[in-house]
């Protein structure tokens, strides 16, 4: 059994959130966003090893008028593996009577915690509910709830630099020496590794906890296809001797090496039993805020291997491309609730997703971490319009907003995505042919929104004749130096280009706005700043 989903309502910093999670998960969301407030609730439900938790004032979601709500809710759904897998399993067997059957014939879990405010203070209440929500009627729901704590425990990995001063030291004695060199015996009879080889990986698993983290994570890897290429660009899978093993499954001696090691050091670290078959969950918090980026490619390597569910919250655009495109999740905090976005609503074809991994995941992962995306044809654009903006007085990237090339990738699949994380969108494009057709292509993506807040067409061929015609014939006569009345425009920006190039045009055409000021940008381009930079602060 695994959590599938969690639902918050006045917690901490979290007024609303419904999630869901995946084997592995991979959190984005700016300061503030409910990140933190999700963890704690995790932790102090699941992670302190015993039940049940009880709720203290300082819990309950706070308004920005101070104001403290009067009650708060926290509901754990947890899902079987496989359809009906709850029925014949002995373990499973000890929640047997709060199972619940649902339409799609899995069986699920859903545990409820809640807290209310009252005149002698808080008072808590730990129950299990129904699809429907309603409790379950039971004799025995704190020793239901200490169970699944035992079969489901929660871990949080952090950097133990920043770890408080009181908590437990791992302290491995010849108890772990024993194991590993049994392990290493055994793993040794059934590959080429030496003995001496494999000892030392996963002595190296040993270190890297000690020195970096407070616990551990999963998984065995299939043959890579080219779906899943597509899905998941960048696997860290691969990484050093340990992972020279092809294990086949959760039993491989692999797995079971990892899980014996990663049991023993969380064991010396908390203190805390964990029963044989337990599945934990690892919440694991900006494992790069400490890290050079070889190193944090290493540690996942490694963190990936271990078997039990991971939720983790980066900053990394590499990290966030270690992971399936569908199991990433966008926290957007507004004014009433924090949302959960995350790819499933759009359709994406085999080329959409191979052009997205690659334009998005692989060249532009951090783009993902944006509020609104800037959509342009090309590199003129984008050194234009950063410089424009800030002369007009917004500075994009503090505004959340990112300038993409989209001509190679093609305006739709990045519009799918954008709408399936909750990022904002806005198309520039040229007046020629080719711009009319991506103006069209918008057009006709467009649900209802108005065509203002998601496409503005220039009124000229291409960006070099629309600042020619808006104020800025002298430069481009400058850098050409043409001066005479009679020759066309047009020959005078082509003249200018060769010169300059037109990146270098761009520059100088930023330059000579520089100095005249903020009125010598063209009024198209002023309304637009100001419309994507409204709709960005609204996700502030």
């Amino acid at each position: 059994m695994y959590l599938e989903h969690i639902q918050i309502r006045n917690f901490m910093g979290i007024n609303q959130l419904s999630l869901h999670l995946d084997q592995s998960t991979a959190l984005m969301g700016e300061n503030a966003w409910g990140k933190t407030s999700l963890f704690r609730a995790l932790w102090r439900l699941l992670g302190q090893g015993a039940c049940c938790y009880q709720f203290v004032v300082d819990d309950f979601y706070r308004t920005e008028q101070n104001t403290t709500a009067d009650e708060l809710q926290i509901v754990l759904s947890y899902r079987e593996h496989r359809p009906g897998i709850s029925e014949h399993s002995a373990r499973l067997a000890r929640l047997e009577s709060v199972w619940v059957r649902h339409k799609d014939n899995y069986h699920r879990v859903h545990y409820r915690a809640r807290a209310w405010r009252s005149g002698q203070g808080v008072v808590s209440e730990h129950d299990f509910v129904d699809a429907a929500g309603n409790p379950i009627a039971l004799d025995n729901a704190a020793q239901l709830v200490h169970q699944l704590i035992e079969m489901n425990p929660v871990f949080r990995l952090r950097d133990s630099r920043g770890a408080p001063e009181n908590l437990p030291i791992v302290s491995l004695n010849g108890d772990y020496e024993q194991l590993l060199t049994r392990l290493s015996e055994q793993l040794a009879e059934e590959d080429e590794l030496s003995q001496r080889d494999i000892k030392a990986g996963l002595d190296a698993v040993r270190q890297l906890f000690e020195h970096y983290f407070t616990p551990q994570g999963a998984t065995s890897r299939a043959p890579r296809r080219a779906k899943d290429i597509a899905v998941h660009p960048v696997t860290l899978s691969q990484l050093g001797k340990l992972n020279d093993w092809q294990p086949t499954g959760e039993e491989s001696g692999l797995s079971l090496a990892l899980s014996a090691v990663a049991r023993t050091v969380l064991q010396a670290r908390g203190g805390r039993p964990i029963e044989t078959g337990a599945r934990p969950l690892l919440l694991i918090e900006d494992p790069e805020s400490r890290l050079h980026p070889t190193t944090l490619a290493v540690t996942w390597g490694i963190l990936e291997r271990f078997p039990g569910q991971k939720l983790v919250t980066t900053n990394s655009g590499d990290l966030l491309s270690a992971f399936p495109l569908n199991h990433l999740r966008r926290l957007v905090r507004v004014e009433h609730e924090t949302l959960s976005f995350h790819i499933g609503n759009e359709k994406y074809s085999g080329e959409d997703m191979r052009r997205i991994a690659f334009h998005v995941r692989i060249n532009r992962p951090m783009s993902l971490f944006a509020r609104y995306w800037l959509l342009v044809e090309g590199e003129t654009e984008i050194w234009l319009l950063a410089e424009l903006a800030r002369i007009c007085g917004y500075v994009l990237p503090a505004e959340g907003i990112r300038i993409i090339e989209f001509a190679q990738c093609g305006h739709s699949p990045l519009i799918k995505v954008a709408r399936d994380f909750g990022i904002g969108w806005h198309l520039l494009t040229d007046g020629d042919e080719a711009g009319q057709k991506y103006a069209q292509g918008v057009r006709s993506m467009l649900r209802g929104e108005r065509e203002t807040d998601h496409l503005t067409v220039l009124p000229r061929s291409d960006i070099e004749h629309y600042l020619f015609y808006n104020g800025l014939e002298p430069v481009f006569r400058q850098e050409a130096q043409i001066h005479d009345k009679h020759t066309p425009a047009s020959r005078i920006i082509e003249r200018a280009l060769s010169r300059r190039s037109k990146p270098g045009m761009a520059l100088a055409v930023v330059e000579a706005i520089e100095l005249q000021g903020p009125q010598l940008v063209p009024v198209e381009l002023r309304r637009m700043f100001a419309r994507i930079v409204a709709i960005a602060r609204r996700q502030g």
